[in-house]
């Protein structure tokens, strides 16, 4: 796929053809009226039929000097026209190529894609939810109607569908049925209560265990959102402002729990590690396992199969097959803690 930097040069030199133009008219134009004492209307006149090669034949009889400028004129009008021509194809048909042969690439990548994410909206909300995936190398399907922005996105190589989210052409093509999960985060409430629908409609028997994530800006429809089928309803406001009274009461809890959400070369981090059947510490207790002595890591919370969120498991708790752990701890010694006890 091209760069903005080549289209950038293609158009810069179109502009130069242009200005080219405007330099011969202006130059034939004054050499006429010297050589010929044409008034500057009649010498003009001359000068644009020349170059459009009408023929429409002279003013007045021509001396051999005024003759020498129309050759030249001739010469460097077909010259610029072929130029123009090849530039102004180059933009055209380079531009449509582009687009074909680019979308015909995404298509066969979003069509190998598999266990992803669907971002529907690339707003505010959308562009951090991106941004959270895309620093993680979380595979991601963007799905916006807004044409600039898909444009952007597929310069940055980023998998885009442009289309409308509540379309269930559109849902598919972002390869619905075999995405993990979707953010409905567009305009809307009602926006994202109709994709929230058509998501769970397209994928009640093909994909049951998609986990939909919908944003809710009225408290009103929080509820709706979870009757049409989403998992979780966010509410950007009523976070905001829980987030700002943490900060306003307790701001040392509000600074730590910053450094742990950030980016970067930040060594502490907090995650959440699903117990399989295969791990290592199933069926232990707490105490057994090797999480504090050799990894480091201290366990804040558990959710256990039954639903039941533990807060702060002492060292008895019984670990199964399914719980889901809440740890805080060094960011490497969490992806090691991943694959040596394959959680």
């Amino acid at each position: 796929m091209a760069s903005r930097a080549e289209e950038s040069v293609s158009y810069r030199r179109l502009g130069y053809a242009l200005v080219f133009l405007a330099l011969i008219i202006y130059l034939g134009t004054l050499g006429l009226m010297k050589t010929d004492q044409l008034t500057f209307m009649e010498a003009f006149y001359m000068t644009v039929i020349t170059l459009s090669t009408v023929g429409f034949g002279e003013i007045h009889p021509l001396s051999d000097s005024g003759r020498l400028v129309v050759i030249v004129m001739i010469v460097c009008g077909l010259v610029l026209i072929a130029y123009l021509s090849m530039t102004v194809g180059s933009i055209v048909v380079e531009g449509r190529l582009r687009q074909f042969l680019g979308g015909r690439m995404m298509r066969k990548e979003l069509d190998k894609l598999s266990g992803h994410y669907i971002v529907c909206g690339y707003g505010r909300m959308g562009r951090i939810v991106c941004e959270e995936l895309q620093s993680e190398g979380t595979p991601h399907v963007v799905v916006t109607n807004d044409e600039d922005d898909a444009e952007d996105l597929r310069h940055e190589g980023r998998l885009v569908v442009f289309g409308d989210a509540t379309e269930d052409e559109v849902l598919e093509e972002a390869g619905i049925k075999r995405a993990r999960g979707l953010v409905a985060s567009v305009s809307s409430d009602v926006a994202n209560l109709y994709v929230t629908l058509s998501a769970r409609e397209l994928t009640v028997l093909d994909n049951p265990a998609l986990f939909i994530l919908a944003r809710a800006d009225d408290d009103k429809a929080i509820r709706k959102l979870k009757h049409a089928g989403a998992n979780r309803v966010v509410s950007p406001y009523q976070i905001g402002g829980s987030h700002m009274a943490l900060a306003l009461l307790r701001p040392t809890v509000y600074d730590y729990l910053e450094v742990i959400q950030q980016r970067g070369d930040i060594e502490l981090g907090m995650e959440e590690l699903k117990i399989g059947p295969k791990s290592a510490i199933a069926g232990q207790r707490l105490r057994e396992t090797p999480l504090r002595q050799e990894y480091d890591v201290i366990v804040i919370g558990m959710l256990g199969n039954d639903g039941k969120m533990v807060f702060n498991p002492g060292p008895e708790q019984e670990l199964a097959d399914g719980d889901r752990l809440i740890v805080l701890g060094g960011k490497r010694k969490m992806e090691r803690l991943r694959s040596e006890l394959r959680l």
